[in-house]
């Protein structure tokens, strides 16, 4: 847990939940302070994605609690959760192929009632490449440039937090850095953020506070550096190579795009 009397933003308190009959999550409890950005990690099928998916409102716990802002926001739908500032930036998942990067970036903004055209252009601004791509279909973008994507989606309607699935999936260092350079910015500018990640050593770049999933339940909450001590837990995480690579697991591989 994040220590007592820190500025609370989000909190999952005992939460729950079912695939069916199939139970993914035991009673995950943590907080998310204002400001910081929490890494969310653990091996695959552990759990991270459910959390995701539950905190931005696409899924209901069957047992347990979502605090946002000071609000309890269980089970508020996701399209009020969004309208409240909950982005989301899901892995593999985060854009239309058959649509263009401007029809993306339209239809993320539909709620937009004005300046979603100022909006656009902001976002062009902080991902030039998706500028020289604008009228290209969003399947023919590398991998670099649908995460940039994805994340210019969600940063086009102003979060205030921002749930991203691992964004480094599959991706070189040099475009890891440079996205990460944006959700640093982005945090500085008041954004609180949660990041997945199955990487220790990429989390370990951009987040001073993680919590550890295994099995669906919370194992440690506390510094990325301390986890990094904990040999028990860090030889579950896929660590890396120390250029930031993470290796694949055969149900993502085939969500890998080769920049």
């Amino acid at each position: 847990m994040a220590s007592p009397g820190g500025d609370w933003f989000v909190e999952l308190r005992d939460v729950e939940f079912s695939y069916g009959p199939v139970q993914v999550l035991f009673g995950v409890s943590f907080t998310v302070e204002r400001g910081e950005v929490l890494g969310l990690l653990g091996t695959n099928g552990a759990g991270k994605s459910t959390v995701l998916r539950v905190l931005a409102g696409l899924e209901v716990p069957r047992h347990g609690s979502v605090t946002f802002d000071g609000r309890d926001v269980t089970g508020v739908p996701a399209e009020k959760l969004s309208a409240a500032g909950v982005g989301l930036v899901m892995g593999g998942k985060a854009i239309f192929p058959d649509l263009t990067v401007r029809e993306n970036l339209q239809l993320a903004g539909f709620t937009v009632r004005t300046g979603l055209q100022d909006r656009m252009s902001r976002e062009l601004d902080r991902f030039p490449q998706l500028k020289q791509r604008f009228d290209t279909k969003a399947g023919s973008l590398s991998g670099g440039e649908q995460q940039q994507l994805g994340l210019a989606k969600a940063l086009l309607l102003d979060p205030t937090l921002l749930c991203i699935d691992e964004l480094s999936l599959g991706l070189s260092p040099v475009i890891v850095a440079e996205l990460f350079d944006v959700v640093r910015r982005v945090n500085a500018d008041g954004c609180t953020c949660v990041l997945v990640e199955q990487s220790l050593n990429v989390a370990a770049q951009l987040c001073g506070r993680a919590v550890f999933l295994e099995k669906g339940a919370v194992k440690f909450d506390g510094p990325t550096a301390d986890l990094l001590e904990r040999g028990d837990l860090a030889r579950a995480v896929f660590l890396g190579a120390k250029n930031g690579h993470k290796p694949e697991t055969a149900t993502k591989r085939s969500r890998k795009r080769a920049r």
